[in-house]
């Protein structure tokens, strides 16, 4: 892991619609880091798994990452953290490294749903959070930029809260949009 990396809390597990594609929400947790989330993508078995784990449920048998992170953890080599990288434009990859120094190569969401078990650090490379975060539309009563931040995004965040206007007209174009509208060539 680079030595640039920031720390990454799990927000939770949300479902983006209309696709109905679950996607873990995740956010900067060191200072001026906050408000910078990633969402990924995962497929439904492991968007289950990371909130079963968020909200402390234990199964009466061990699912697949449980039993993971009891083998990891019960075997001497323990976790320390779990790394999420960038693999191509739109694809997150996972590493878990353990206390051997030793790292094991995993899917983004796989690594999360052991790291969220084994209570251990979730990673970013700070440049690459950067890149793909996106910032939540609100401000508050501090109106200075986010730093890192985009100038674009410090002049939507500048807006403030959507308004009911603003949600209204959406919805206008929604219902009269076709597939041209959103050509992206």
């Amino acid at each position: 892991m680079s030595a640039a990396q920031v720390q990454l809390e799990v927000v939770g597990v949300r479902v983006e619609l209309p696709s109905s594609q679950p996607v873990l929400i995740l956010r900067g947790a060191e200072p001026g880091t906050e408000n910078l989330h990633v969402a990924v993508v995962v497929g439904p078995a492991e968007a289950a798994a990371v909130a079963r784990a968020l909200q402390g449920e234990v199964p009466h048998r061990p699912m697949t990452h449980d039993l993971l992170t009891t083998v990891l953890e019960d075997l001497g080599q323990g976790i320390v953290s779990v790394e999420v990288r960038l693999l191509d434009a739109s694809t997150y990859a996972g590493s878990v490294l353990l206390n051997s120094g030793r790292t094991i190569d995993a899917r983004a969401s796989d690594a999360i749903a052991v790291a969220v078990r084994a209570h251990c650090r979730i990673t970013m490379d700070g440049d690459t959070l950067r890149a793909v975060s996106v910032t939540p539309r609100y401000r508050s009563a501090d109106s200075s930029s986010t730093p890192g931040a985009s100038p674009e995004a410090d002049q939507v965040t500048a807006k403030g809260p959507i308004s009911e206007d603003e949600i209204r007209e959406f919805q206008r174009f929604l219902s009269d949009a076709g597939p041209e509208d959103f050509d992206r060539s």
